[in-house]
């Protein structure tokens, strides 16, 4: 498929990335996984929006649009931080993709993602 196609169906490339070194998954400015494949890269894709959105797959976390959204890595990771907010409430969604180095050096990549949802109580700032 063609980029200008995908340009035109989604409107914008807005994407963080998080990966293991095996596998990665694109993530939109809203939190939406538009786009993995799982076990590894040439694997065929869990989450396909980025390339069909009616039925390419995603995993959305939504809210009603009274919430200002802004992502963001923690310095020097692959974390990547999707904060929501409005004038009553705060949370954050939290998005990694494992890899471990074993005690004999080996490096181990599961094939997930980890999601986390944080509520953050009496925070001003976004």
């Amino acid at each position: 498929m063609e980029l200008k196609h995908v340009l035109e169906q989604s409107g914008n490339l807005n994407y963080g990335i998080i990966g293991n070194c095996k596998s990665s998954a694109l993530i939109y400015e809203d939190s939406s996984i538009d786009w993995c494949c799982l076990p590894q890269f040439d694997s065929p894709s869990v989450f396909g929006k980025i390339l069909d959105k009616n039925i390419g797959g995603s995993f959305k976390i939504e809210c009603d649009p009274s919430y200002v959204i802004k992502q963001e890595y923690i310095e020097k990771t692959c974390i990547l931080i999707t904060r929501f907010k409005n004038s009553d409430s705060e949370f954050e969604v939290v998005d990694f993709m494992p890899r471990y180095q074993k005690d004999n050096g080996i490096h181990y990549a599961p094939p997930e993602i980890v999601r986390v949802l944080r509520y953050r109580p009496n925070h001003s700032q976004i």
